[in-house]
């Protein structure tokens, strides 16, 4: 009887079953500590970890650990990298903090050994105090995703080849200056996706950016006070790529921009919404003037920043359709949103916040892409009645083309007063026959 029962048991046992090819796929979505530990369950585990094609490592799991439970940890991936190396490893994370047990040679060991072994992705998160680079990160043939958090100076070889890597993100490195970043971005002749977020340039006066395949761009500076007052105003932005389809910019103003040969580009989200913009009016143009072939945008900006670009002499954005317009400190009320659309004929989508009644509504010269071209309209997070309804009059009186208005109250107005509102704004008007209300 016993004998039927370890049988069914064993019979029951379906994910021991499954080959080893799939549990070691299985064991490499899990991290580093659990998927080590399923070797206690039985025989069939005991080595299986060996054959995982992901690992992940996450020094945070181990630092309440006693030492010995560190030594072992070490030892298993000395085991797994420098011993164990008929596998084929193609992910890799490290998230490495500073451990008694561990130093940083070890772990450039560790990353060097996962190198050799044709990684594809790596994903790398170092502790400020760490130092060491293995240089064959910057000389991998088979990386295609490479990414690095590096609170520290990070040296790049004057040899950098990296004909695979299609994907580069970088945060809170110090660049050593100008020549270290033209060095990595012109090693990767396939490079398709640049992140570079909160970056310590301050050894650098001009960041070029100029790669004839990449798509997408991100770059967002996180500067305090002190950081802006002594040092950005000084760098210059140099943009040169004509392959491009999506731009994230965020934070700063630098010093000067020169954005050109981006005739593929559809997607831009901007953030201006700092204090220091407004006193720099000629850089915000400059930047904007780049965009000519942008589709759709996603703008975040200084409440006082939209009229600067509202100047007459400012012709960008003729092919933009569709348009967000958003303030971050939920400060803007929608100054120079009118005079800003004068100068986006063929726009479609227009997505905005909060307008107070002190906005001007042009009567006489309505902006043309509202009459003839303006397909959609959203209005997020209103509280006041009067200006709500005054802009929304004003949409649904002049847009001739106009299929849809949202209408989305604010969380503090209670549900009688959104009741009240809905009812009143599905009675209002309209210029055109097929437009469709709705308010919640």
């Amino acid at each position: 009887m016993a004998s039927e029962t370890g049988k069914k048991a064993k019979h029951d046992d379906r994910i021991s079953n499954l080959s080893d090819s799939i549990l070691s796929h299985v064991l490499s979505s899990l991290p580093i500590k659990d998927a080590v530990s399923t070797s206690i369950l039985s025989t069939r585990w005991r080595h299986l970890y060996a054959y995982m094609v992901s690992l992940d490592v996450d020094f945070h799991l181990f630092r309440r650990s006693p030492p010995h439970i560190v030594t072992s940890f070490t030892n298993f991936m000395d085991k797994m990298l420098f011993v164990q190396t008929e596998g084929r490893i193609e992910q890799f994370r490290l998230d490495h903090i500073n451990m008694l047990g561990i130093n940083d040679s070890h772990v450039c060991g560790w990353i060097s050994a996962a190198l050799w072994r044709g990684l594809k992705e790596i994903d790398l998160v170092f502790a400020p105090k760490s130092s060491i680079i293995p240089m064959l990160l910057f000389t991998s043939k088979t990386l295609v995703t490479l990414k690095l958090e590096f609170p520290f100076l990070m040296t790049v070889p004057v040899h950098v080849n990296l004909p695979s890597l299609k994907t580069l993100e970088l945060k809170l490195i110090k660049f050593e200056d100008d020549g270290s970043v033209k060095r990595l971005l012109s090693s990767c002749p396939v490079l398709e996706d640049l992140s570079i977020s909160g970056c310590d340039m301050q050894n650098m006066k001009c960041l070029k950016i100029s790669n004839p395949t990449l798509k997408s761009l991100t770059l967002v500076f996180n500067c305090n006070l002190l950081e802006f007052q002594l040092f950005f105003f000084k760098l210059a932005i140099v943009i040169d790529l004509p392959s491009l389809v999506y731009l994230k910019y965020e934070g700063f103003r630098a010093k000067s921009y020169s954005v050109g040969n981006m005739p593929c580009l559809v997607r831009a989200d901007i953030n201006f919404s700092g204090k220091e913009i407004i006193y720099h009016r000629h850089g915000l143009v400059e930047l904007f003037e780049g965009l000519g072939n942008v589709k759709s945008l996603r703008l975040t900006i200084n409440p006082k920043a939209l009229p600067i670009l509202s100047h007459k002499r400012f012709v960008a954005l003729q092919n933009l359709l569709h348009l967000e317009i958003l303030d971050r400190m939920n400060k803007w009320k929608g100054a120079g949103l009118f005079e800003f659309l004068e100068f986006l004929p063929n726009l479609q989508t227009l997505v905005t916040c909060k307008v107070s009644n002190e906005v001007w509504f042009p009567m006489e010269e309505v902006p043309s892409c509202v009459v003839y071209q303006l397909k959609e309209c959203k209005v997020l997070d209103f509280d006041d009645e009067s200006s709500l309804f005054k802009l929304a009059t004003y949409i649904l009186k002049n847009a001739t083309v106009l299929d849809k208005l949202t209408i989305c109250t604010s969380r503090i107005l209670k549900v009688d007063a959104k009741f009240k509102i809905t009812k009143q704004l599905l009675n209002l008007p309209r210029c055109s026959n097929k437009c469709q209300v709705v308010a919640f």
